[in-house]
């Protein structure tokens, strides 16, 4: 939904007396009304829906025979997967170098149509996604296209960028707390209510169990509650995560917003609040995104886990980067759980019941 959240922006702000097209693919249709809502605010000519998870899943790692063959059909998969025909475009904003990306790439090659990346979270200043060695796509000559193409990627903050493709890194800008066009769009879309009770020390879970990271996130959730005390703590769970995992186990109370992060910072104070996560974007947000410096506390040298299968140690070094230049004074990094214990006490956990 952040990728939503940054499109309806881009619109908004930036492409605003621009004639453009939005395409909304299956993984931001588990709610269907998001797609009937943004044709209603006739921000976009056309909402197009595509049904394109299968293709990303089963050819990421397609031989080059598969990929050939794949790429051979494009007209007739794009006519059955979206819900209209593609136009003559000027340029193409995506958020990911996903499979579908990547076709559009190869479709809009021999065309003056430029293809400009946007922000999705820390992936965006992290991973390598044309490396060769990353994945097979990325040595077929269809697969290269969406490097060939992509003039740029647009950013909150280009200078924390360590993704070492060459492709050049200009600002986004920075979402005004104040711009209530985009506010009154973002909360009719997401249908926003105001966030009741969101608990003194809030941990926003990460997709770890979707997928298939193990590590020990569950363990530093309870480890949080019993210095804060349950009735101040609370986990913002993960919508991709098969279970609520925290609440069977009673490391939460029950958490009932599903709409972005983003819109709680954009309509309401996090004052009084202090974010708990091992590393999820979404505590790095009110920073980059918004120049907020909420009390946050990272636990990712705590945990035990992997959280980017090749790209692990370069994470880390973002996460230090942010700390050294972006993370304001109320960012803390525990590197045991004394550490952490002292830190929450500081921050008000000490009078938890």
């Amino acid at each position: 939904m952040y990728q939503l959240v940054t499109a309806v922006h881009l619109k908004q702000n930036c492409l605003q007396n621009e004639e453009t097209d939005l395409l909304l693919t299956d993984n931001l249709l588990r709610k269907e009304h998001y797609a009937v809502r943004l044709k209603e605010t006739n921000l976009f000519c056309r909402v197009i829906q595509g049904t394109i998870k299968e293709w990303n899943a089963k050819y990421s790692f397609a031989s080059q025979k598969e990929i050939e063959a794949l790429f051979e059909k494009i007209p007739q998969l794009f006519r059955f997967a979206l819900t209209d025909v593609l136009g003559n475009y000027r340029a193409v904003y995506f958020s990911n170098f996903d499979m579908f990306t990547r076709m559009l790439a190869w479709r809009y090659r021999e065309e003056s149509c430029t293809f400009i990346g946007y922000e999705d979270g820390f992936s965006s200043y992290v991973i390598d996604y044309l490396r060769e060695d990353r994945a097979p796509i990325n040595r077929y000559i269809q697969g290269q296209a969406i490097g060939e193409k992509t003039a740029y990627m647009l950013l909150y903050e280009p200078k924390l960028a360590m993704r070492c493709d060459h492709i050049p890194n200009r600002p986004l800008p920075k979402i005004q707390k104040s711009d209530t066009a985009l506010k009154e769009a973002l909360n009719f879309i997401f249908q926003y209510r105001p966030l009741e009770n969101p608990a003194d020390f809030l941990f926003l879970e990460q997709s770890f169990r979707a997928e298939g990271i193990k590590g020990n996130d569950l363990e530093l959730m309870k480890e949080c509650q019993q210095i804060v005390g349950s009735s101040r703590f609370a986990v913002k769970p993960h919508p991709r995560n098969p279970e609520n995992l925290p609440l069977r186990l009673g490391l939460t109370r029950p958490y009932l917003d599903d709409t972005p992060w983003e819109l709680f910072l954009l309509n309401q104070s996090p004052e009084g609040l202090c974010l708990l996560t091992v590393c999820s974007n979404a505590a790095l947000t009110g920073r980059l995104v918004f120049h907020l410096d909420i009390p946050t506390v990272l636990l990712y040298r705590l945990f035990t886990g992997k959280i980017l299968w090749k790209e692990d140690v370069v994470l880390k070094k973002y996460l230090r980067r942010f700390e050294d230049r972006f993370a304001g004074k109320n960012c803390f990094v525990p590197k045991s759980y004394r550490e952490l214990k002292h830190i929450l006490d500081y921050l008000g956990g000490k009078n938890g019941k």
